[in-house]
């Protein structure tokens, strides 16, 4: 649920190579009263992980160089906040990549296209 006007509001960091999607994905999760951080590859999203505050990490998968998982995992092991909650993004479903998302330390998987009801209840349960 988006945070009340006493609450700091639930920041999500949006990390996707694909510049239309990025923006889409940003414009989305303020139209549902988040805010957003964006990242385009690996080296950018564990700056601005390490720079903010942030609840909710975004990740696509198929970044290229370093892939969704490795920043997953590099993320895990500098974390701070146990609450933090990363969400796997990808266009493929399968159980393979459902477990390679899980074991490297995923706490949700989005399938794209990501359709707003779903972002809306992924966001909605996350704590502060």
């Amino acid at each position: 649920m988006p945070s009340s006007p006493a609450t700091p509001p639930v920041r999500v960091l949006v990390v996707e190579d694909d510049d239309d999607s990025r923006e889409m994905l940003a414009e989305l999760i303020g139209s549902l009263g988040y805010e957003s951080v964006s990242a385009s590859n690996a080296d950018e999203a564990t700056e601005k992980a390490h720079d903010g505050a942030w609840q909710v990490a975004l990740i696509d998968l198929g970044l290229p160089g370093v892939d969704g998982c490795e920043v997953a995992r590099r993320l895990r092991a500098a974390e701070v906040d146990s609450r933090r909650k990363l969400v796997a993004l990808t266009g493929y479903s399968d159980a393979a990549t459902r477990a390679a998302a899980r074991d490297a330390g995923f706490d949700d998987f989005l399938v794209k296209p990501v359709f707003p009801e779903k972002l809306a209840q992924v966001l909605a349960h996350t704590s502060l």
